[in-house]
């Protein structure tokens, strides 16, 4: 067990043994190499670190050891001294799915990342011996999953939560109070040091298209430690409903059904939340005025009027892209919970494999096409595999398949179905049976074939009640599912200047054989690595380029290396 885990088991049982305690002297921890060793691994391994902040550092200026050593020498040597001032977050604007109008996302610099990541790892322990089971949005080991089992567990003629108020904060994140959030970390943390690079955060600013603007309220856009900074927020929320509902005892709440009163349960994922309630409708009504009011006053958070709802299950409900509603069967059969895709995550899927299905992306090779398209499929079908979208899977694999007809048809130039089933159509192996499926060459003999969303088993979700992770394991868990149904949604990008350096990458891997030609491993994965780097006056020439396995990709000596004119030293910084 590492040194970093203990600190963090020790801050997670103080925590839950003395809620009341507040931590001091905690910002040397920050200052360690191997925290902001572990910090910048975790920020590199995202694939948002290729993309740079305002400073214009990204992560291939850290490709090498000596660059991640001489970026973590100076990183130390800026929290120790004082020195280290966040910069203001990159704005780009990019268009809302589905939609014509566009939202801003916020790029923060590499270095901000790693700072607020550090302080992620400082305040995840303590906060997560707070917060209660009704919060599962962007906490270790938990998923969407956790929040619509709640929907399964008390949804039925039992308990009669029928009625569901579908909660809705206006722009949440941006109108986060800065006093009130940092009056709520103090509560916890006395370390003076902490709480002004906290501020620090708070109040760096954005800077969009040159223009700089102040922010005075609202969480780091894009930042690593916005989804904690906003749960301590809204831990207010869920402590809210605790003091009325949750600490109920079982005898308590039958008390109030019998007196004509009901219950309510809050599930909340992030700023998403609905709260289940099992009393009348007039009452749900007077309980969403209730919170509306709590929200306002205390937390200076608007609900927002036209988008809360007070729902009845059996009108359906939209809840982090799952349709619930209780249907009620006319044949006879007991009525039952179903839950399946939202229409609109099923326009979205349709949309996003048009886009990759479409004339112009012609030019990329069918190899690379059946990968990307895959990708999109199993992402989105294992978000689903514990709901009902058999039928949904059905129809969408009979679409793709036209889709991929279509695409192979632009490929050829027009030529007729008969000719791309004769170049296309293989006998796919599934376990102890075979069938037809669109398949292409992967390498030397392996086939690619088109994933389907009827081979991806679907199960039942069980839940257990998660503890505090940094009490119950070894290793902080991730999430356990993914959080979006395009979570995997890595695809080759569709434009012609982008996909020209992947098509130079399969033929580099081609030419050599698809393997290392260092070591001459196989069957492991594999590198395009520059003699010369790019930004040192490389080109994507192929005798510029050679194959190499990812232990020789990280090795090599000459990996990045400067330009004649310039020392080591100023190459790892740049």
């Amino acid at each position: 067990m590492s040194d970093i885990l203990k600190t963090q088991q020790s801050f997670a049982r103080k925590a839950t043994a003395q809620p009341e305690h507040q931590f001091r002297d905690l910002y040397h921890l920050i200052c360690r190499w191997d925290w902001i060793e572990q910090a910048l691994q975790h920020v590199l391994s995202n694939a948002g670190a290729k993309t740079a902040g305002v400073d214009g550092f990204s992560k291939d200026h850290l490709e090498t050891a000596e660059q991640q050593a001489a970026f973590i020498s100076c990183l130390q040597t800026d929290l120790k001294t004082g020195e280290y001032q966040p910069k203001p977050v990159k704005r780009v604007w990019i268009p809302k799915p589905g939609k014509t109008e566009k939202r801003g996302l916020g790029i923060p610099t590499i270095r901000d990342r790693v700072t607020q990541e550090l302080l992620k790892m400082l305040l995840e322990p303590i906060w997560e011996s707070d917060f209660l089971d009704c919060s599962n949005g962007f906490r270790p080991g938990r998923c969407t999953m956790d929040c619509v089992y709640v929907f399964y567990s008390r949804v039925h003629t039992v308990n009669k939560y029928f009625w569901v108020i579908e909660g809705d904060i206006r722009k949440c994140f941006d109108r986060i109070n800065h006093r009130i959030l940092m009056s709520l970390i103090r509560q916890r943390i006395t370390d003076h040091r902490i709480e002004t690079l906290i501020e620090a955060f708070l109040t760096a600013g954005i800077l969009d298209d040159g223009l700089f603007r102040e922010t005075s309220e609202g969480t780091p856009q894009g930042g690593i430690l916005s989804p904690l900074l906003a749960n301590i927020y809204l831990h207010q929320l869920d402590l809210w409903w605790w003091r009325k509902f949750g600490s109920l005892t079982k005898q308590e709440k039958w008390h109030r059904r019998l007196a004509g009163e009901g219950n309510a349960i809050l599930v909340r994922y992030a700023d998403d939340f609905c709260i289940l309630w099992n009393g009348t409708h007039q009452a749900a009504l007077a309980l969403r005025d209730e919170l509306k009011q709590f929200l306002w006053d205390e937390l200076h958070l608007e609900l927002s009027e036209e988008k809360t709802h007070v729902t009845h299950v059996t009108d359906g409900v939209n809840f982090l892209g799952f349709h619930i509603q209780w249907e009620l069967p006319t044949d006879g059969h007991k009525p039952w919970l179903r839950v399946t895709p939202t229409k609109e995550n099923l326009n979205r899927f349709r949309a996003k494999i048009k886009a990759l299905t479409k004339r112009g992306t012609t030019f990329v090779t069918p190899e690379m096409k059946f990968k990307s398209i895959n990708r999109i499929i199993r992402g989105w079908g294992n978000y689903y595999r514990h709901v009902s979208f058999s039928h949904d899977a059905k129809e969408l694999d009979f679409w793709l398949n036209q889709r991929m007809l279509i695409w192979l048809e632009n490929k050829h130039d027009g030529k007729g179905v008969r000719w791309i089933l004769d170049q296309y159509k293989k006998r796919e192996v599934i376990g102890h049976y075979d069938r037809w499926n669109l398949g292409v060459k992967s390498g030397e003999d392996d086939l690619i074939f088109i994933a389907r969303l009827q081979d991806i088993p679907l199960r039942p979700y069980r839940r257990k009640k998660p503890t505090n992770p940094y009490l119950s394991a070894s290793i902080i868990p991730a999430a356990n599912e993914p959080d979006t149904p395009f979570v995997e949604a890595r695809v080759v990008n569709i434009s012609p200047e982008g996909m020209q350096w992947v098509e130079t990458r399969a033929l580099i891997k081609e030419r050599d054989g698809y393997r290392c030609v260092r070591c001459g491993k196989t069957n492991v994965p594999l590198d395009v690595h520059h003699k010369i780097a790019r930004r040192h006056g490389g080109t994507d020439d192929p005798d510029n380029l050679e194959t190499l396995c990812k232990d020789c990709h990280s090795q090599t000596s000459t990996f990045g290396r400067p330009s004649r004119d310039e020392s080591p030293m100023e190459s790892r910084m740049r």
